[in-house]
């Protein structure tokens, strides 16, 4: 017999256990790798090797401070200091968190005793970390808008803060709103270092991705994790956990699909060993977890994907001429010597909103430069004073948004400051200034901008390669709805047609075909299957793996019911057929002349699909290949000639349009694209 004695024993070697599993420390953390290391020779070094500095007489740093966007880590690190230094074998570190209005109190005076009191008790059990979250909250800036109260507060923060000097008590500040905090904490002595925190960038979002799933037993495959980086752009370390969360239910909920619906005294047993998160798990997730970037209001967005070939060349553009003149704004981690360089960097693009210049260009721009802290000015931001307080982030980028249109609608004060403050902006500023517009720049500002060292660049009209290759997709793609696809069904359904009509065959087949030229019965049927997991069988089915291959009577290769699945494949045109793949419908139609079968189809070779793909359906010897050509050749090199981005915008709409409504005749669909084409020509000749 057990006694309780044991069993209280064992369950809390158990809770030793887990609660050291549950260590937060900086292993947990993903992406901030130069923060970590600075943290280190901060804190750690001097607490391991205090004679050195008792040797020559210096004083140790006793204050970070953490500043940044929301949700980039910032309380994080924080945490995990104290159980990283306790990995030091340098005895039991005490953590103190603090919200910055934890302080403050309404009877005048117990805001400066509870300061006191925090850190008389963090001297008594020094080594100890003091950590004020929201520290813009306990030590605003001081003028004549805050009160005495905040400013006595302030003034005894300062005071205690200078007493740090022969102890071992670390303070900690972190804010998101830097301008609010009061300039005597950010020098020597008070906050020794600031941090920045950015925006993580495609490699540290993989970092933190693969922290949030390194205990998974089905962790994501790397391709999936280097996709699933790619495309969160503009999330924070916060929102890809709130992704791993989410795809985590999503699976469950795909596994399990029944798990609301059951009365809860017949609970499901769900075995978390047999959950394995699949790529549509986080594709659902991405649906319900919106960027904290698009929260915040910030103007950086991923070049769209359809549009990245008629951009993509103009941002190159502006990268290179960063990268020749100022190389150091695109270094994360380049060390600045103030007063010694000329770091200042002023650029002019010059184009139209129908180019894409303020709403595509500059967002993507931004997004390569996210690991400075940015300051955007247009007309909805003037009356803010964040533009006012722009040296106080440094290095920095700031951005004059389509200064020409709200130039002349602005009084005359605030041109003043706008002027005003960008000539503070010396040579020996590392601040890169970057003003967009239509033509030439007021005239207040030719001082700043055509005085100096400045680039203008003129935003060019797509070319009549980036055109080709904007419209190829919607023309030449089999993964997707294109003019190539829909004939390639339509050929592929003649076939199977007259194949079927040849031979004797269950009913069911034919219904089978009806269904695939009812387009919701496709997709209801295509969104059970998911809903189901995907399974056919033992073997996992997922979009674009299930195939159709027709063999004629002579060609039908001998293979059994059993190994039907495993037959060789001919080189012929296939197309998804989801409807069909039944079991009993399989080997009726093996008993027959059709063969059905299951392929895994791999990813195409995007380099040698690009160099061959307009030569072979040129010179195919098939007449719609040739048709699907020759409307691609002429929306290319025809149609969209002199077209700004808005234009071409609209035209790919209007041929997406024409494949919705025709996508089950590829006649009709041709006979669409082509007056499409005609009334766009002939409008542009009649403006003209």
């Amino acid at each position: 017999m057990i006694s309780k004695t044991s069993m209280s024993s064992r369950s809390l070697r158990c809770s030793k256990k887990k609660s050291a599993k549950n260590i937060l420390d900086f292993a947990q953390i993903g992406g901030l790798s130069h923060h970590i290391k600075t943290l280190r020779e901060l804190i750690i070094f001097p607490l391991l090797h205090g004679n050195l500095y008792t040797h020559f007489n210096i004083k140790a740093p006793r204050g970070v401070l953490f500043y940044g966007p929301p949700g980039t880590g910032k309380t994080l690190v924080a945490a995990a200091l104290a159980n990283e230094i306790n990995k030091e074998n340098l005895g039991k570190v005490s953590f103190f968190h603090r919200k910055g209005a934890d302080c403050l109190d309404k009877w005048v005076g117990e805001s400066e005793k509870k300061l006191k009191d925090l850190f008389e008790k963090a001297e008594r059990s020094s080594p100890s970390i003091i950590f004020f979250d929201e520290i813009d909250g306990l030590a605003p800036v001081r003028s004549q808008r805050n009160d005495h109260v905040h400013c006595s507060v302030v003034s005894t923060l300062l005071a205690l803060m200078d007493g740090l000097d022969q102890t071992s008590v670390v303070v900690i500040g972190a804010t998101n709103r830097l301008d609010a905090l009061d300039p005597a904490l950010r020098r020597p002595g008070r906050f020794d270092k600031e941090l920045y925190f950015s925006m993580p960038s495609t490699e540290a979002r993989k970092e933190i991705l693969q922290v949030h799933t390194k205990t998974w037993k089905h962790q994501p495959s790397e391709n999936l994790l280097n996709h699933l980086a790619n495309v969160t752009a503009g999330c924070c370390g916060a929102d890809l956990q709130a992704l791993c969360t989410e795809a985590v239910l999503c699976c469950t909920k795909r596994l399990y699909p029944n798990i609301d619906k059951i009365d809860g005294s017949l609970r499901v047993k769900i075995d978390p060993n047999k959950i394995q998160v699949e790529e549509c798990d986080f594709m659902n997730a991405r649906l319900n977890v919106i960027p904290s970037s698009q929260k915040i209001g910030t103007k950086m967005r991923q070049l769209c994907p359809i549009l990245r070939p008629l951009l993509e060349r103009q941002i190159d553009n502006i990268v290179s001429h960063i990268d020749a003149i100022w190389p150091h704004f695109l270094n994360a981690r380049y060390k600045y010597v103030m007063g010694s360089n000329r770091y200042a960097g002023r650029i002019i693009l010059v184009g139209s909103n129908k180019q894409g210049l303020s709403t595509h260009i500059m967002p993507g721009l931004l997004q390569i430069l996210e690991h400075l802290p940015c300051c955007v000015l247009d007309i909805s931001t003037l009356g803010e004073n964040e533009f006012f307080k722009v040296r106080k982030d440094l290095p920095s980028l700031l951005v004059l948004s389509r200064v020409d249109e709200w130039w002349d609608h602005i009084e005359e004060c605030d041109r003043i400051s706008v002027a005003a403050t960008l000539e503070e902006i010396h040579a020996g500023v590392p601040i890169l200034t970057i003003a967009s517009c239509r033509g030439e720049l007021p005239l207040k500002l030719h001082d700043f901008f055509y005085n100096n060292c400045s680039v203008t660049l003129k935003i060019e009209d797509p070319t009549e390669k980036e055109r080709g290759q904007f419209f190829s997709p919607i023309f030449f793609d089999e993964n997707r709805l294109s003019l190539h696809k829909v004939f390639l069904n339509e050929k592929n359904l003649n076939s199977i047609r007259n194949s079927l009509q040849n031979h004797n065959c269950t009913r069911s087949v034919f219904r089978e075909l009806r269904a695939i030229r009812n387009p919701n019965l496709y997709a209801s049927s295509w969104s059970s299957r998911l809903r189901s997991g995907g399974k056919h069988g033992d073997r996992s089915v997922s979009k674009g793996d299930i195939q159709l291959l027709s063999f004629t009577k002579e060609e039908k290769p001998e293979i059994s019911t059993r190994h039907s699945k495993r037959s060789m494949l001919r080189n012929e045109d296939f197309f998804p057929l989801p409807h069909m793949m039944n079991t009993n419908l399989v080997n009726n139609c093996i008993q027959s002349s059709v063969c059905y079968k299951i392929v895994k189809l791999e990813p195409p070779d995007e380099s040698r699909r690009a160099i061959s793909r307009e030569n072979i359906f040129k010179n195919s010897p098939d007449e719609g290949k040739r048709r699907v050509y020759n409307l691609w050749e002429r929306i290319s090199t025809k149609t969209s000639v002199n077209m700004k981005l808005t234009h071409l915008e609209i035209l790919y709409d209007a041929v997406i349009l024409c494949l919705s409504m025709n996508r089950n005749n590829f006649q009709n669909l041709v006979e669409s694209v082509q007056e499409t084409l005609c009334r766009i020509e002939n409008a542009q000749q009649n403006a003209n």
